[in-house]
C-alpha cells in the first residue's frame, strides 16, 4: 500500500471507532435549544433561524427520508456521522503533519471525545458539519500549497479549496474567518488578479446551495422560522439581518478580556488537562526552533481567527450563558489543541525511546520496555480523559427537553392561546405541535412572529414598533377572557402594565390588572425536583439543559412563596440552586448557589430568614437596610413572579419594589 492509501485506511478506522462510541451515546429524542426547530426544518426541508443553514438542512432532509427509526434519532445520527468524519480527517491531518501513529491516535481521541465535540455529535446541531468542513479546508489548503510544482494541478486544487470555502460559510458563518486566513495564505504565493478573480468565482459557486433557502421560504408545508419573502430569506443567509446587529455591545476592554479568558477556559476544560499538558509541552519544544509542528502554524492561526472575530466583531457579554452559546463555535480551536497534544505525545515517546536506547548501549530490549511503558502511561491518560468525558456526554435515554415541552403544553387548558418567546419553549413546543401532532387545540403565538406565523401582524412594521403592537394585541386578548392567554415567559411590558399572572406549573395565565387571585396552584405530589431531573449530577449537562431542569423547582418554589410557605419555598429554591453550584466558592455559599461576592436574591433571602424564624436582616443586607417588610410573608405579593429570559421578577410584599435577580448563572 502507498502512504496515501495507508493514511486513508487508518483514517477510516479512526472514524469508525468514533462513530461507534457516538452511536452508543446518541440521544434518542429532540434536544434543547435549537433542536426542535432543526427537526422541523429537516422533516420539511424548511428554513430555520438565520442564517438558515442551507447546507445542513439539505443533508438533514436527506437523512429524514431514511425509513428507519424515529425522526429525532435519524437527524441526531447525522450529527454523529459528521463528527466521525471530522475525527477521520483529524487523523489524516496528524499523519500528514509528520506525527506518528501513536501521536495521531492520541490527537484523534482527545479531539473526538472532547466535551464540545462529543456533545455536538449526539444531538441535532450544525456544529459537527462545520467542524468537518474546517478540517477539510485545512486538508485542501495543504494540498493546494504542495501542488505548486505539478503543472496544471494547483489551479484545480485552489478551485476545490475555494469552492469548499463557500460551502463552509453555509455550514456556519464563523468559518468565514479561517477560510479567509487560509485563502489569503494561498493567494499570497505568486499573487495575481486572475487567481483572485478565479477564487472569488469558485467561492460564489460554493454559495449556490443558499438558493434552497429562497426556494423553500414560504413554500407550502415547509417550516419557516419567520414568514419572509424569498429574497429576504436569502439575504438573512449572509447578513442575519433579522437577528439585529452583529455587535452585541460597544467596544469594552473588560468585556474583551473576559471573553478571551472565558473562551480559553471553555477550550481547555472541554479538551481536558491531558490535552492541555501535552499541547503545552509541544509548544515549548517548538520554541527551540522549527520542528514537526511547523505545518500546524497556519491551521492554528486560522482556528484562532474564530475567537478573535467573536471578540472584535460580536463583542458578546462574557457571562455563563453566552460562553455556553459560543462553546461549539470553538471546536476548530479544540482540533488544533488536539493536534498539538498529539505532537507532544509523539515527542515524549520518541524522547524516552532515544534516552533509554542510549542508556542501554547496544541492547534494545530495555529501551523497548521503557518506551512501551511510557506509551502505556500516555495511553492510559488519554483513555481516562475519554472515560471522564463519557459521563458528561452520554445522552442515551435522555429525554428531558421533550418532557419539558410536553409539560409546558399539558398545563394549558383546551382552546387557550399560548404565547412563547424563549428558544427552549418556542422550538420544543413547535416540534411537538407541528411535528408530532400534540395539542392541536392550542393556538400558539410568538411575540416576534417566529415559528407560528405572524399572528400579531408585524410584517412591514419597523422593529421598534413590534413591542407596542404585540402589547396592544395581548391586552385585548387577555381582557376577552375565554380559555385565556397563557405565557411561558411573561413579557416585561405586560408586567409593567400590572397584568396579574396565575401560575400553573411551567406556565401562567395572564389576567387583567387588579384581578384577585383566588385559586393558587400548588406543586402536586411527585412534582420533579431539578436535582432529580439531572440525576444529581448537574455537571454532566450543558447550560441550556440545566436551565430546563431549574425551571421545575423554580416554579414550585414560586408557588410556595405566593402561598406564604417560606420553608417550602426555601427548599425548592435551594434545590433549584444546586445545578448552578460551583466548586470554587466556599461551602456555605456553594449550598446557596452563589459565586464569590454575589448576594442571595431577595426572594430567597426573605424565605431563608422567615423559614428559620429569626428576626434579623436577610443575608447580604446591612442592619440599616432592614425595614422588616421583606419578612412579612403572610402579606400576599402583589404580583406572582414571571420570567423573561433567565431573569425572574422577584415577589415582594405590598408596597415594596420588585427587583430582578438572575437565577441561572
Amino acid at each position: 500500500m502507498t502512504l496515501r492509501q495507508t493514511i486513508g485506511a487508518e483514517s477510516a478506522l479512526a472514524a469508525a471507532v468514533a462513530a461507534a462510541l457516538y452511536a452508543f451515546t446518541l440521544s434518542p429524542g429532540v434536544g434543547a435549544g435549537d433542536g426542535g426547530e432543526l427537526m422541523l426544518a429537516a422533516s420539511s426541508l424548511g428554513v430555520p433561524h438565520p442564517p438558515g443553514y442551507p447546507l445542513w438542512t439539505l443533508a438533514a432532509a436527506a437523512a429524514a427520508q431514511i425509513p428507519a427509526g424515529a425522526l429525532p434519532l435519524r437527524v441526531n445520527a447525522l450529527s454523529a456521522l459528521f463528527a466521525a468524519l471530522a475525527a477521520g480527517l483529524l487523523w489524516a491531518l496528524a499523519r500528514r503533519a509528520g506525527i506518528g501513529r501513536f501521536g495521531a491516535a492520541a490527537a484523534t481521541a482527545l479531539y473526538a471525545f472532547s466535551i464540545p465535540v462529543w456533545r455536538s455529535a449526539v444531538e441535532a446541531e450544525v456544529y459537527s458539519l462545520a467542524a468537518a468542513l474546517f478540517l477539510a479546508l485545512v486538508h485542501l489548503a495543504w494540498f493546494a500549497a504542495r501542488s505548486g510544482a505539478i503543472p496544471g494541478v494547483r489551479p484545480r486544487a485552489e478551485a476545490l479549496f475555494f469552492f469548499a470555502a463557500g460551502l463552509s460559510y453555509l455550514a456556519h458563518q464563523t468559518l468565514a474567518a479561517p477560510a479567509l486566513v487560509l485563502g489569503s495564505a494561498l493567494l499570497a504565493h505568486a499573487f495575481s488578479w486572475r487567481r483572485l478573480a478565479a477564487a472569488a468565482g469558485w467561492c460564489f459557486l460554493g454559495l449556490t446551495p443558499a438558493l434552497v433557502t429562497a426556494i423553500r421560504s414560504g413554500a407550502a408545508g415547509a417550516y419557516a422560522w419567520k414568514d419572509r419573502a424569498p429574497l429576504e430569506a436569502l439575504g438573512d443567509v449572509f447578513s442575519r439581518g433579522a437577528y439585529g446587529a452583529v455587535a452585541q455591545n460597544p467596544p469594552r476592554l473588560d468585556f474583551a478580556a473576559g471573553a478571551i479568558q472565558g473562551m480559553a477556559g471553555v477550550v481547555l476544560s472541554g479538551a481536558g488537562i491531558v490535552a492541555a499538558a501535552l499541547a503545552a509541552y509541544a509548544l515549548l519544544a517548538e520554541r527551540r526552533g522549527p520542528g514537526p509542528g511547523a505545518p500546524l502554524r497556519l491551521p492554528a492561526l486560522a482556528a484562532l481567527s474564530i475567537p478573535a472575530g467573536l471578540v472584535v466583531l460580536v463583542r458578546f457579554t462574557p457571562d455563563a450563558e453566552h460562553l455556553a452559546q459560543v462553546e461549539p463555535f470553538l471546536i476548530p480551536v479544540v482540533a488544533i489543541l488536539a493536534l498539538y497534544a498529539g505532537l507532544g505525545a509523539s515527542r515524549i515517546a520518541r524522547a524516552l525511546w532515544n534516552a533509554a536506547r542510549a542508556a542501554a548501549g547496544s541492547s534494545a530490549a530495555p529501551a523497548r520496555l521503557l518506551s512501551r511503558a511510557a506509551i502505556a502511561a500516555l495511553s492510559l491518560a488519554v483513555v481516562a480523559t475519554t472515560v471522564l468525558h463519557f459521563d458528561r456526554c452520554d445522552r442515551s435515554g435522555f429525554r428531558l427537553p421533550e418532557r419539558y415541552g410536553r409539560d409546558v403544553l399539558a398545563a394549558v387548558p383546551p382552546g387557550a392561546s399560548l404565547v412563547l418567546d424563549g428558544d427552549n419553549e418556542t422550538f420544543l413546543a413547535a416540534y411537538l405541535v407541528e411535528g408530532e401532532g400534540a395539542r392541536p387545540d392550542l393556538a400558539l403565538r410568538h411575540r416576534r412572529g417566529c415559528a407560528f406565523g405572524d399572528a400579531y401582524g408585524l410584517a412591514g412594521l419597523p422593529r421598534a414598533a413590534w413591542e407596542e403592537r404585540a402589547h396592544e394585541a395581548d391586552l385585548a386578548a387577555i381582557a376577552a377572557g375565554g380559555a385565556g392567554v397563557w405565557y411561558a415567559t411573561l413579557p416585561a411590558d405586560l408586567d409593567r402594565a400590572g397584568v396579574v399572572t396565575a401560575s400553573r406549573g411551567l406556565v401562567a395565565r395572564a389576567l387583567p390588572p387588579g384581578t384577585p387571585l383566588v385559586d393558587r396552584w400548588n406543586a402536586p405530589d411527585g412534582w420533579p425536583r431539578s436535582s432529580d431531573l439531572l440525576d444529581g449530577r448537574p455537571e454532566r449537562y450543558d447550560f441550556v439543559t440545566r436551565k430546563l431542569a431549574v425551571s421545575y423547582s423554580d416554579a414550585a418554589g414560586r408557588a410556595a412563596w405566593e402561598r406564604g410557605d417560606a420553608a417550602g419555598a426555601l427548599a425548592w429554591y435551594e434545590d433549584a440552586a444546586r445545578p448552578q453550584e460551583r466548586r470554587t466558592v466556599r461551602p456555605r455559599r456553594r449550598r446557596l448557589g452563589l459565586r464569590r461576592g454575589e448576594r442571595l436574591p431577595a426572594h430567597r433571602r426573605a424565605a431563608r430568614v422567615a423559614a428559620r424564624g429569626r428576626g434579623r436582616a436577610p443575608v447580604g443586607r446591612r442592619p440599616e437596610e432592614q425595614d422588616g417588610a421583606a419578612l412579612r410573608l403572610p402579606h400576599r405579593p402583589r404580583l406572582p413572579p414571571s420570567r423573561r429570559g433567565d431573569r425572574r421578577v422577584v415577589p415582594q410584599p405590598e408596597g415594596r419594589p420588585r427587583d430582578r435577580a438572575p437565577l441561572a448563572h
